[in-house]
């Protein structure tokens, strides 16, 4: 049966809308809204944190501690005006507790006023635009996936220290490319140079040849999607690897989309948070079980997803199965104490992710499959610069308020 079926069957059921009133009063459910893109572009990445999720709820017993969780799940189709509607749409139709968004940046900047409006905690398990990390930071708005300009620093320091003076970068026309660029330079200081890839482009003679007569000690591309698989196949056919390493953004060599590129996937770099073999808590149950249930390898999207739904678990856990009561709840979250499968998990005060990253390359699994490997940990606790610039102030401790005594006739 197809992962997308199965969700229906088990967590999407059609059903009238939960009557007004504090979870657990009535119903006993607790009613998740799940927007992800499930169908055109990028919806490899959205069914994979819909899985992870759905897995992770299937091992919890469909309950976030005593309570039954329903999940209504809706898709974006990767269009920002769709994903407003959708959200506009579920938050009226629906009882949500809270929702959980897996959407592009452009969308889920669409979604921003209206689930600012609904006051529902959300968590995020794509990148975000960069302001929600500083000025725009929201107090009910958690991010799972990791801010703009980690990779991009990270992968600089390393170079550095490997000693590479001469970089390539192979970037779109459009997007966040200068935006990643910046953060690059942040952290190496050294000679970097641009090429533009147009937008659509499945040949790369002009950006190969250039690297072939600039001779950098390194290439590093920012094209995802069909380009960055295109590009990658070209450079290896062009013997590219032979002269310098490529790294690339994790999302290019993503799991799911490894088949397609084949041995010229292999030894291929980037910087992510999560690979198939990291010994942490529940990784390899993970692993095993994503591959069993849906038939393809768990992704850094997946263990998203999966992440979670522990982290609502922990959270429901934490104040006995209690959703109504928001500010105990922004703090069990914020505390964020669950097993995630990407290691050690901590949120900064504007709610980006505290949490390792790794440098990977690309290798073969014992089954002879494509895969990702740890070559090193780059950081376990690199925490994003935006924080300054964000107006939230936690308290040490949230002290739940003493109910005030009834004054007897």
């Amino acid at each position: 049966m197809r992962p997308l079926a199965i969700l229906a069957l088990m967590l999407c059921a059609a059903a009238p809308a939960r009557a007004a009133g504090p979870a657990g009063a009535s119903d006993p459910s607790i009613v998740i809204g799940f927007v992800a893109t499930r169908s055109g572009g990028g919806a490899v990445a959205g069914l994979d944190g819909v899985d992870g999720f759905t897995l992770a709820l299937r091992q919890l017993g469909g309950r976030f501690s005593n309570q039954e969780v329903r999940v209504v799940a809706v898709d974006d189709k990767g269009s920002p005006d769709i994903a407003r509607k959708q959200a506009a749409r579920l938050i009226q139709s629906e009882r949500l507790d809270m929702i959980v968004t897996a959407v592009s940046m452009p969308s889920l900047a669409a979604m921003q006023p209206v689930l600012a409006q609904s006051r529902l905690f959300v968590l995020n398990l794509e990148m975000p635009p960069p302001a929600v990390a500083g000025a725009e930071c929201n107090a009910n708005m958690f991010t799972l996936a990791p801010p703009l300009d980690a990779a991009h620093v990270l992968l600089g320091q390393h170079l550095n220290t490997d000693g590479i003076r001469k970089l390539v970068v192979v970037a779109p026309e459009a997007g966040m490319a200068d935006l990643a660029v910046a953060a690059l330079k942040s952290s190496f200081p050294f000679d970097v140079t641009v090429l533009h890839a147009k937008r659509g482009a499945a040949t790369f003679d002009r950006e190969l040849r250039r690297i072939g007569e600039i001779r950098p000690d390194a290439v590093y591309s920012l094209l995802v999607g069909g380009m960055g698989g295109a590009f990658i196949r070209a450079y290896d056919a062009a013997g590219g690897k032979e002269m310098a390493p490529l790294y690339v953004s994790s999302d290019a060599v993503a799991r799911p989309l490894l088949p397609a590129m084949g041995d010229a996937a292999l030894d291929v770099r980037a910087v992510a948070n999560w690979t198939p073999d990291l010994d942490s808590p529940g990784n390899k149950r993970l692993v095993g079980d994503f591959d069993g249930e849906f038939g393809r390898p768990a992704s850094e999207r997946a263990a998203r997803g999966f992440d979670a739904a522990l982290l609502l678990d922990a959270a429901v856990k934490a104040n006995n199965g209690k959703t109504h009561d928001s500010e105990a709840m922004r703090a069990a979250l914020r505390r964020a104490e669950f097993p995630s499968v990407r290691g050690l998990f901590h949120f900064n005060h504007n709610h980006q992710p505290i949490m390792p990253y790794h440098l990977i390359k690309v290798g073969r699994d014992a089954k002879g499959r494509l895969t990702h490997e740890t070559m090193a940990t780059l950081s376990r606790e690199w925490r994003d610069p935006h924080t300054a610039s964000c107006g939230l102030h936690w308290p040490e401790e949230y002290v739940p308020v003493a109910p005030k005594p009834t004054k007897k006739n």
